[in-house]
Formats: structure tokens, sequence, C-alpha cells
């Protein structure tokens, strides 16, 4: 009686111990991945460079910055500029961005113009709605200028069509009503018509439709990743291998890096792979990014030449703030994300 009993002490305690050394490994495991204490960000500013070809890194160190101090001194107020979109017309360079003041919580969509995609003077605002505006991506379908910004406080995904491009937009219709998605990344082709968003979930959501003004509905395997990597980051990007699609790392804190994700069709079906983990990462020698950067869009304009524009914040301060249970829930989403990429 008396050695049933030690044994079954020295099994519990062995147990106990077991236990314990797991859940501090899976602790420790996840806190490497999407650390408890993430930094403090501040301001963003936007930078901009060219190359002869999708790159596999850029030299952001080379390229040139339009700084959050650089549109302070036609607007005093500005706290951010971000989430760069650009359109090239002719011979001038349209970059739209979301434009935030200090007095005013709704940020509003504001445009720069270049004639070479370096020196860009500000135009105003273009597009200012009594909600939250972000995230405009500006596109050209049928000969006509559209814009589908991240509009999730009006509840629904909207779509503008400017009247006098670059400027007077208005709404044109609603791609998909009752819901509030962040930063809808679209695609428009004679064979394939997509569009992702992400919710506060951590998932990143894929709707199909058979034109722009089609009916947008869930696609049958509509959750394309859950995780710290689950919001667009910028437009998608064709080339014959299928779609590449920048996406936002939120490990260490809301915009910390970018990666960049292979999306390839067939029959209806789909997969996506990361290809490029952390394209744009925090530049720790670069003022305006020594945070991260969380934003990506590039365009073939003409010939072998490839433009692109992207966006990066500063630390605030350095001390961090404790986010355990949202790094948790981070690291549950990313291990389920894995399951279904290894065993699909």
């Amino acid at each position: 009686m008396i050695i049933n009993t030690i044994f079954k002490r020295k099994t519990i305690t062995k147990t106990l111990a077991f236990l314990s050394i797991l859940g501090l490994v899976i602790v420790l495991t996840a806190n490497y991945h999407n650390p408890f204490l993430i930094q403090i960000s501040g301001p963003w500013s936007i930078g901009f460079g060219s190359t002869t070809k999708y790159p596999n890194e850029i030299s952001i160190k080379k390229n040139s910055i339009y700084s959050i101090e650089k549109l302070q001194k036609f607007h005093p107020k500005t706290q951010f500029l971000a989430d760069p979109f650009f359109l090239k017309v002719k011979d001038t360079f349209y970059l739209f961005f979301e434009h935030q003041f200090i007095d005013n919580p709704r940020a509003s969509i504001g445009l720069m113009t270049s004639t070479d995609g370096i020196k860009y003077e500000y135009k105003g605002t273009v597009l200012k709605e009594n909600f939250h505006l972000s995230y405009p991506q500006v596109f050209e379908y049928k000969n006509e200028f559209y814009m589908l910004p991240e509009s999730q406080q009006a509840n629904a995904i909207l779509l503008y069509k400017a009247h006098r491009f670059p400027f007077d937009w208005k709404i044109c219709d609603t791609l998909i009503h009752n819901i509030k998605l962040k930063d809808p990344t679209i695609y428009l082709s004679d064979s394939l018509n997509i569009m992702v968003a992400g919710d506060d979930k951590l998932t990143l959501h894929l709707y199909e439709s058979d034109s722009l003004f089609g009916n947008w509905k869930l696609h049958k395997d509509s959750k394309v990743i859950t995780g710290s990597e689950a919001r667009a980051g910028g437009r998608f990007f064709a080339d014959k291998k299928g779609l590449l699609l920048p996406i936002q790392n939120c490990s260490n804190g809301y915009g910390y890096g970018l990666s960049i994700y292979r999306m390839t069709f067939k029959n209806g079906d789909y997969t996506i792979k990361r290809t490029l983990p952390f394209f744009l990462k925090k530049q720790s020698n670069i003022t305006e990014f020594t945070a991260g950067m969380h934003h990506f869009d590039i365009q073939k304009i003409g010939g072998n030449k490839y433009y692109y524009v992207y966006d990066g914040n500063r630390l605030s301060q350095q001390q961090k703030k404790w986010k355990a249970f949202g790094a948790l829930k981070m690291s549950y989403y990313d291990f389920k994300f894995w399951l279904k990429q290894t065993f699909q």
C-alpha cells in the first residue's frame, strides 16, 4: 500500500514536471514568434524607388523619402501619411495616401504628384468622409479610374469612381454590404476577379466575382491566412507564375514588417505560399523607419522599369507595452495556419 502510494506520487510529480516543461517551451516559443512585450511605434512616412524587375529586396537606403516633417510644412497638424498607392497616367505619377491629422481621428485621402517619380508636390485632400478612410487602392478599369479604400467604419466595402481624375471621387457601388473588413485588395482580369480583406479575428478572407460590379461572394475556401500575417499590405502583382500579394506582419506590434506571398489559382482552387519573409522590415539606421514597414505597391510602368512605393514608421519611445494575450492568440492562429499548410 505504501509502495503504491509512493509510486503514484512519483508518477504525478514526473507528469507535472513534464507538463510544466512543455508549457514553458510553448510559452517561450510563442514569445519568440510573437513577443509579449511589443514596441511602441510613432508617425509614418512614405518612400519610393524603381528597379528593372520585381525585387527580392529593395535598397531602402538609396531611395527617396517623403517624410511626415515635409508634409507638416503644408499641414502642421499632420499626424502621419501612410498606405501609399500610385497610378502613372501619361507622364505623371499620382500618389494617393492616407492622411491623418492630429485633431481628427478620421483620416482622409491625400494626393501628391510627380513628373519624375522622385520630386513630389502635395496637391491636397481628394476624398473625405464622415468616417475613417485609409488604404486608397486606385486602379483603372475599362478606361475609368476607381478607388477601393478601407471603409470599415461605414460597415461596407465601398467603391469610388473619379469623375474628374484625380479629383471628384464619388461612391459608385457597394461591393459588400453590412461588414467591417480591413484593407480590401482587388485583382481583376478576363479570367479571375478576386478580393481579399481582413477581419478583427486575425483572418484574411477571399471573395470572388464575375466582374467588378458583379456579385461578390466568399470563395468556397474563404479563409486564406490566419495569424500574425493575415492582413493585406498592398496591391496584387501578376506574373507568369500567378499573383504576388504583400501581407503585413504584426508579430511585434502593428506595422512591424511585411512579407510577400504567392497565390496560384487553378480550376477554382488556389494555393498560397510565403515566398519572401520580411520583405520589408524596420531599418535601424533610417530615422523614418526604425519601428517597421507595412505597405508595398509595385507596378510595371513601361519597358523593363518597375516603380514602387512603400511606407514605414519610427519608434515613438524606447519603452515597450505588455500584450501577452494578443501574442498568445496570434501564436495559436499561426499554428492553425501552419497545420493547414502542412497537411492540406
